[in-house]
């Protein structure tokens, strides 16, 4: 029984965001998926190994204006806050504008690819 790519990021994401319910105090950059025919800033897709990735994102689950860091930590929002920078979730890493693989521990996140720092300036 063969394991999909999408299983193995949904399981990803899953256990990120279950970790993520233990630690509220960091703070991140506020990111939100929006639909493939909306206008996005970038395409992000997510990498199974950090040898692929442009960054190491941790996603936190607060933020604040006043320490917002391009850093990796992210704070992925349902809702379509003016602050928020849209990004549109593609499957495939050759044409994503971003590599990202999620990393378990805030300390882990940072940029690997720092040429691509200009995609979450706001």
């Amino acid at each position: 029984m063969t394991v999909s790519v999408f299983e193995k990021i949904l399981v990803s994401v899953l256990v990120v965001s279950l970790f993520n319910m233990y630690n509220s105090s960091l703070f991140a950059q506020m990111v939100h998926p929006i639909a493939a025919g909306e206008h996005a800033k970038f395409t992000v897709a997510i990498v199974p190994h950090e040898s692929y990735a442009d960054l190491k994102v941790y996603r936190a689950d607060s933020t604040d204006e006043h320490l917002k860091k391009n850093i990796g930590y992210w704070f992925i929002t349902a809702s379509k806050d003016p602050n928020a920078i849209p990004i549109n979730w593609i499957s495939d890493p050759i044409t994503a504008d971003l590599k990202i693989v999620l990393v378990s521990y805030p300390e882990r996140a940072g940029w690997i690819n720092k040429s691509k720092k200009y995609l979450l300036k706001q």
